[in-house]
């Protein structure tokens, strides 16, 4: 709910590029874990972060489609948001097994960073 509340105050465009920066450098570290309490920590921050994300997304979808066509694309967000679900653990395992769980976190920073920059620039447009 604070981000929610931050969303207000600063934008949902802000909020949404801030939580995949930060999601993206707490990857950095996740990587080069040594204990599973340094991850397990990580790994709620992260959760902290990426909590702000879903509803800051529907939000800037709300107000950024026409009425008639709103719900259509909140459905495209929910399904793509689904398969993400399915295909990132396939794909995350997949790398993990041949290259190594470094490369898993490392190329879902990459994939954060870039989310982060393409919303910043969508934002700025």
């Amino acid at each position: 709910s604070r981000l929610g509340k931050l969303a207000d105050r600063v934008g949902h465009w802000n909020v949404i590029v801030g939580c995949l920066a930060v999601s993206a450098l707490l990857l950095i570290p996740q990587a080069f874990v040594t204990s599973g309490w340094q991850l397990v920590v990580l790994r709620f921050l992260m959760g902290l972060s990426l909590g702000g994300l879903l509803p800051c997304i529907a939000s800037v979808i709300r107000h950024n489609v026409p009425e008639r066509v709103a719900g259509n694309m909140l459905g495209y967000s929910t399904s793509a948001q689904y398969t993400g679900q399915v295909a990132g653990p396939l794909l995350g395992g997949f790398v993990g097994g041949h290259i190594g769980m470094r490369a898993v976190f490392l190329g879902t920073c990459v994939l954060m960073a870039a989310g982060a920059a393409w919303n910043w620039a969508a934002k700025r447009r």
